[in-house]
């Protein structure tokens, strides 16, 4: 009894929700069908689905829900991408001009030079602390590494970029970047 209610109420609005997520939010990230989906999973996985007056109400409720947290995810995410290049002293990449663009494809490059001599520990470590936002405290429970150990090895990653960004600031190639990579990433 309840498969036929849930299939039947999935018929009747599937595609009626799906678009009005599209008219809502626009074609995505996230895509609305995938809302959608989620919605009506939400829905099937209540134990009593019955006690719910208006189902309809109720998925368009969680449907909307999941798209607005989907768009504050995306938010943070675009936060910490902002913060890198503010800490990296880098432009945001829509400058309008050709030549901002093809510095700004340059610097990238030498940023993931620079990134690809870390060690896999620097490289682990800049990862939790910069993109996923965790404090050495909480690195130091994950890897069982000492605060000191992680500081060290953060701050030592991070000056190799500065010294990279610098190099290529006063004139040298990005391809002459490897030498930066020997004194600097031995963490």
């Amino acid at each position: 009894m309840k498969s036929k209610f849930f299939n039947q109420l999935y018929q009747q609005y599937w595609s009626e929700l799906c678009a009005k997520l599209h008219a809502r939010f626009g074609p995505g990230p996230p895509d609305p069908e995938d809302i959608a989906q989620q919605a009506f999973c939400k829905y099937s996985e209540l134990c009593d689905q019955h006690r719910i007056e208006n189902p309809k109400a109720f998925i368009y409720t969680v449907a909307r829900n999941l798209f607005i947290d989907q768009f504050r995810r995306i938010d943070k995410q675009q936060q910490v991408i902002d913060q890198i290049f503010e800490e990296l002293d880098i432009d945001p990449i829509f400058e309008d001009s050709a030549e901002q663009s093809a510095l700004q494809i340059e610097r990238n490059t030498l940023i993931e030079q620079a990134i690809s001599t870390f060690s896999d520990k620097q490289k682990q470590l800049m990862t939790m602390s910069i993109i996923e936002g965790k404090s050495y405290r909480q690195i130091a429970k994950e890897t069982g590494l000492p605060i000191a150990n992680i500081s060290r090895t953060i701050v030592a990653a991070q000056n190799l970029l500065d010294q990279s960004i610098n190099t290529w600031e006063q004139g040298s190639s990005v391809d002459n970047i490897a030498y930066l990579a020997i004194e600097g990433s031995c963490q």
